[in-house]
């Protein structure tokens, strides 16, 4: 049952255009995405472009296949490897941060966007198209993949995370706890207490002992690996020479490939359409300094590692990337390039956001000599029990009237402040000059009345539930549907979901119809 995503999710507005208009942000995008003949076409001018691919299909096919013999992946995961060493295949990618439980539900609907459209791009094109998930585990962010979410019965929210600090290590170095903690329980209870939960649970706690990225493949290699869905690591495949290449182009070239950027994210912010990620002088890698990702940034002519007060020279530092380029990893600018130049990447399925800032790195492509794919959003749906089915519509469109409320108290919380500080004004240029030392008071009562003011519209605009009628009946759904008031799919975890409805859990996204369909999904489960 497809809605409106809108009413859903904001999102990012560049990333909904490319959806709903794509005629007017087509000139920042690599092709057409929206039917299987363009993705055909696509993987046709893929691999015969006019400079020579750089593939390295067999190095490609080893370090695939030594990364998934060391997390035991199912035969179809070999087969699909064994069928990129074929001149003609090409692929869809896909990937995320490596989420404790799988990540939130929209990791399994990114994979199997891949999964269905590596299949549709098959038959429309005739050549082999494999999917790949980029497990990016030299990610540092571990506060964000740290986390198990799930909605009780009432709505509630469950929370967990283990007690990890946060900093700036590769969540691949760090170690969940061993599987006789007892934090284990907390996680497992956090999952809720679904008909699977124990296969949930079983699932959870193989990634005991395990660091974050071996622990979310080998999650991936159970529910989708049948499929043959490949997952990798970037740390497996810094041998590659494209990923030496694009590393030691960007310290090379970087003040070029800044300013081109720069130029690219004033044409979209003069359009009203901003990718959402700023340009600044750091350069588009980090380097690993005892352990830690360190941001490589240029200060006039110096470059500069996070953390030092000393400067490095060019030659050096590419004299370090060509020694050891395991030691620097690419930002979430440089990555698309590095993964379309180790695959021959027909597709890239992303979110909104993602498909956003790809919109930056069209020209960065070009000039890296590094083929652009297309953007593909991936599926996105709602997961609504069937005894709330016949109430799903309202609680959306009730939704949107609190929207509509929160707006309006906006608005009304500027109008009255500007109201109180121009009574106030009156006030001082009557009074004060009757009384000089009322002026003291008068300014100590201004200060009461705004910070009460400013309360009370807090509260309306941020808690409009109070406010607007049916908000009791809706809450338990709103929390059930729109946890922290975003969608079900951008917050609850995986395996939290997989606790409550088990194998239907894939069976709802295999049963929609059209993976070329863009709009919101609702199963009905």
């Amino acid at each position: 049952m497809p809605t409106d995503q809108t009413y859903l999710d904001g999102g990012n507005e560049l990333g909904r255009r490319y959806i709903t208009d794509f005629a007017r942000v087509e000139a920042f995008y690599g092709s057409d995405y929206r039917r299987p003949e363009h993705l055909a076409a696509q993987a046709s001018r893929l691999l015969n472009r006019t400079w020579k691919p750089r593939f390295e299909r067999e190095t490609v096919v080893a370090m695939l296949s030594k990364y998934a013999e060391r997390h035991p992946a199912p035969r179809a995961v070999h087969e699909n490897i064994a069928r990129l060493a074929d001149p003609t295949a090409v692929c869809v990618v896909t990937g995320q941060q490596a989420g404790l439980g799988g990540g939130p539900l929209l990791v399994l609907y990114k994979a199997l966007t891949a999964v269905r459209l590596a299949r549709e791009t098959e038959r429309a094109s005739g050549q082999p198209c494999i999917p790949i998930f980029w497990n990016a585990s030299d990610d540092s962010d571990i506060e964000e993949i740290n986390r198990i979410r799930s909605v009780a019965g009432g709505g509630e929210l469950r929370k967990f995370r283990f007690d990890i600090p946060a900093g700036k290590r590769h969540v691949r170095d760090i170690m969940l706890p061993g599987p006789d903690d007892g934090a284990w329980q907390a996680a497992q209870d956090a999952l809720g207490d679904g008909p699977f939960l124990e296969r949930a649970a079983l699932l959870l706690r193989e990634g005991a002992g395990r660091n974050f990225g071996a622990a979310f493949t080998r999650l991936l290699n159970e529910l989708l690996g049948a499929r043959g869905l490949v997952v990798i690591e970037p740390w497996a495949l810094v041998d590659h020479p494209a990923w030496k290449r694009l590393l030691l182009l960007e310290v090379d070239k970087r003040e070029e490939r800044r300013t081109g950027l720069q130029r690219v994210a004033e044409r979209l912010d003069a359009l009203g359409l901003p990718a959402g990620v700023p340009i600044t002088n750091h350069l588009n890698l980090f380097k690993t300094v005892r352990g830690e990702r360190r941001h490589v940034s240029t200060e006039g002519k110096r470059l500069v590692i996070e953390g030092s007060d000393e400067s490095i020279s060019k030659t050096e530092l590419l004299k370090q990337i060509r020694a050891e380029p395991g030691k620097f990893t690419p930002n979430v600018l440089l990555r698309p390039l590095i993964q379309n130049a180790i695959f021959p990447t027909v597709a890239y399925v992303g979110g909104q956001a993602e498909i956003a800032y790809h919109g930056l790195l069209k020209g960065l492509h070009r000039t890296s000599q590094v083929f652009m794919p297309s953007l593909f959003p991936r599926l996105s749906m709602t997961l609504v029990d069937r005894e709330d089915a016949r109430m799903f519509d309202k609680v959306v469109a009730f939704r949107k009237r609190l929207k509509w409320r929160q707006n309006e108290a906006g608005i009304v919380n500027e109008e009255a402040q500007l109201a109180v500080r121009r009574a106030f004004h009156d006030l001082r240029e009557n009074l004060t000059g009757l009384a000089k030392p009322l002026e003291q008071d008068i300014a100590k009562f201004e200060q009461r009345t705004m910070r009460a003011v400013g309360d009370v519209m807090t509260r309306v605009k941020y808690d409009p539930l109070s406010i607007t009628e049916g908000g009791a009946e809706m809450q338990p759904l709103l929390n059930r549907y729109f946890p922290e008031d975003k969608p079900q799919e951008r917050v609850i975890t995986l395996l939290a979901a997989y606790a409550r409805y088990g194998p239907k859990l894939i069976e709802a996204i295999d049963n929609v119809p059209e993976v070329f369909d863009f709009g919101h999904h609702v199963a009905v489960m």
